[in-house]
């Protein structure tokens, strides 16, 4: 049945019979030579001279044994090998006209040098033409069949583990270009294509070796130095990329994937204007390039140009509808614009496109848990690990969730899954609420042992001390109650014209949805970043905050105090809105993504009592100590600044005004 199945060409089918015999009698000799032949028949030469090796060990009387094992060394040019082989036949006895064909193929000027024998250009052309239109799996099939003809095409093993790659095959294409590389070994281009399959296996170091061999060939190898950048930015290594990236440009000046490539780096450092400057670039010299609108939207995006974004997002969408990334992250500024329904929308069609992307389930689960669907966005995060089970950030938010919802057991067990730094920590604040003492001291000085230094770390660092009576040297801020700064806005800006005007944009439109906000009581919560949303007061909002934020850390320059010490060199604001009605109270709380929080008091209603809407912010808020506590008299137009590791809340206001505050964190760029 494997034979006729093999005949017909169902490799498939013969496969399955054939493993079905070895597995009741491994050393059977006609199955292993026929598997053999199958991995021959596929371009795994490699894979199949075991299997000749174990035929002819049990057989060594069948001539087409050894025919196919000689055969075998020399396609992978172990050519003295094949020869040893070839005399020990002869000695077994092996004759025919198989092997005087055999003998003169090893005598053969192709076999006493490296250099390749190819197919005619037309083929080779044609076999590129099916690669480059997607016809992946038929231009395998072609180029295994044209490798029985000529097995020391080093082209023939460059475009097959260029299509193995592109079926996913990277251990195969990484074996092929070996292949290629041992019959010519200053081969640059599969040195460059191997380094390819390697990053994509996240064998970062092993990759930018393979570039570096290319370029040691070929110095002038532009695609080897842009690669080269892809991988070092990989590993996160942004100076190294873009001095690649401009070398790359110094050889190719209308290298429009090298500018896009460059402007991603230059994102991830900050440099926004520069990323988007070389997005255009890359666009003026390939207009129709959808990767570079792409690549400009999440920079954008990243400046609160939120509109803006979309727009670049559209237009790489006008130009490959079927680009899922870009719906992924065109979801994403919905979301920040606080348009929730419309950022699923946009998931649910990258989706369509692109059944098993994890990235865009893991970004439902985030917008359907500010809509306050719990099971839903559970649902939606374990579909992201299904596909992707070492997926840390759906991890990590699947465990935030259940943490939301006092769940601390089971957000733990999924902390535990991550060994992202964030995971980590928040794995601390489980063992907190768990009371689990000394699993919680163990995990607190792992992590300040690891170097890490955040305002939860902090804020639990010092909560620990009133809680267990311990004392550790905080990282953060041993004293945050000291970093608490008031300031009047009113003093300093048009606060009517720049701050009321833009709170009153976003709460009159009705563009911008609520989040579902457990800690907020007869009131709401805007969704997504206020930053972005706020249309032409934006930057005279977030400048006023910038410049105020600049002023509060060298006021304090001279502290040793984390906080001031280990001041972030980049960071990003993320805000909202809470509007809140006659007894309308925030519940106590601390905001872990940030470093410095803020709230600036847009309307503050009259206080009918001495602290009615007062901002009280505390280590602790579960203690009589009232040195651990600071009530802060607020009024319209204040602005409240302090260490993100200390837990705040209201007191309840009586006032038929709405009370109404914008509320804000810095947060470090990672």
């Amino acid at each position: 049945k494997g034979i006729e199945a093999h005949k017909a060409g169902k490799v498939q089918e013969a496969d399955r019979y054939y493993t079905a015999i070895l597995k009741a009698n491994p050393k059977h000799p006609d199955a292993n030579h026929n598997m053999g032949v199958l991995a021959v028949g596929v371009g795994k030469v490699d894979e199949a001279l075991p299997f000749f090796k174990t035929a002819l060990e049990a057989n060594p009387s069948v001539v087409q044994y050894w025919l196919s094992y000689i055969d075998g060394l020399i396609k992978l040019g172990r050519i003295d090998e094949a020869k040893a082989v070839f005399d020990q036949a002869k000695s077994n006895g092996a004759q025919g006209d198989a092997f005087d064909r055999l003998e003169k193929r090893l005598g053969s000027p192709e076999n006493k040098n490296s250099n390749a024998q190819d197919p005619p250009r037309e083929q080779l052309q044609s076999l590129v033409n099916l690669y480059t239109e997607g016809q992946h799996q038929e231009a395998q099939r072609q180029t295994s069949k044209l490798l029985m003809k000529f097995p020391k095409s080093v082209n023939l093993y460059n475009i097959i583990g260029a299509t193995y790659k592109e079926l996913g095959k990277l251990n195969e294409a990484i074996d092929s270009y070996n292949i290629a590389l041992s019959i010519k070994p200053d081969f640059a281009q599969a040195y460059n294509n191997m380094g390819a399959a390697l990053q994509e296996q996240g064998k970062l170091d092993e990759a930018i070796d393979a570039y570096k061999k290319a370029l040691s060939i070929k110095p002038e190898y532009a695609e080897a130095q842009s690669n080269m950048g892809n991988a070092f930015q990989d590993i996160n290594n942004l100076d190294q990329a873009i001095e690649a990236y401009e070398k790359a440009l110094s050889i190719k000046p209308d290298y429009a994937e090298a500018y896009n490539n460059m402007g991603n780096a230059l994102r991830n450092q900050s440099k926004l204007d520069e990323a988007i400057k070389a997005c255009n670039t890359a666009l003026a010299i390939k207009p129709d390039y959808a990767e570079a609108y792409n690549n400009m939207g999440y920079s954008l995006k990243d400046q609160g140009k939120l509109d803006e974004a979309i727009d670049a997002y559209n237009k790489a969408l006008a130009i490959k509808p079927e680009y899922a990334e870009a719906y992924c992250n065109m979801g994403i500024t919905l979301k920040e614009q606080g348009k929730l329904d419309e950022a699923i929308d946009a998931y649910n069609k990258a989706l369509l496109i692109k059944p098993d992307f994890a990235e865009a389930y893991c970004n439902i689960g985030v917008t359907l848990q500010e809509q306050g669907k719990l099971e839903q966005a559970i649902e939606a995060y374990s579909k992201a690990l299904n596909i992707k089970p070492d997926y840390d950030e759906a991890c990590n938010n699947i465990a935030l969730l259940f943490y939301q919802i006092g769940k601390y057991k089971e957000a733990a067990s999924f902390f535990r899954k991550s060994e992202a730094s964030i995971s980590q920590t928040w794995l601390l604040k489980c063992l907190y609420e768990l009371n689990n003492k000394s699993h919680f001291f163990d995990q607190l000085d792992y992590l300040i042992g690891q170097g890490e230094n955040n305002s939860t770390i902090g804020s639990y660092t010092s909560r620990s001390k009133i809680k267990y009576g311990i004392n550790r040297e905080n990282p953060f801020c041993n004293e945050p109650l000291k970093y608490v700064l008031k300031t009047n806005l009113l003093k300093k800006c048009d606060f009517q014209d720049v701050f009321v005007k833009g709170a009153v944009k976003i709460l009159n439109e009705g563009l911008v949805q609520s989040k579902n906000q457990s800690l907020v009581t007869n009131g709401n919560q805007t969704a997504g970043n206020v930053f972005g949303q706020m249309g032409q007061y934006r930057k005279r909002i977030q400048d006023i905050i910038l410049k105020e934020l600049e002023n509060y850390r060298l006021k304090y320059k001279d502290s040793n105090e984390g906080l001031i010490s280990n001041w972030p060199t980049n960071y990003r604001l993320n805000g909202w809105i809470v509007k809140m009605k006659n007894g309308g109270v925030i519940k106590p709380h601390m905001h872990e993504q940030g470093w410095i929080s803020g709230s600036v008091y847009i309307n503050v209603p009259p206080k009918l009592k001495e602290d009615s809407g007062n901002l009280v912010v505390c280590v602790e808020s579960e203690t009589d100590q009232d040195a651990q506590s600071k009530s802060i008299d607020v009024i319209t137009g204040s602005l409240c600044l302090f260490p993100s590791s200390l837990l705040h809340y209201t007191i309840p206001f009586e006032s038929n005004e709405d009370r109404i505050v914008l509320a804000f964190d810095m947060i470090p760029n990672k």
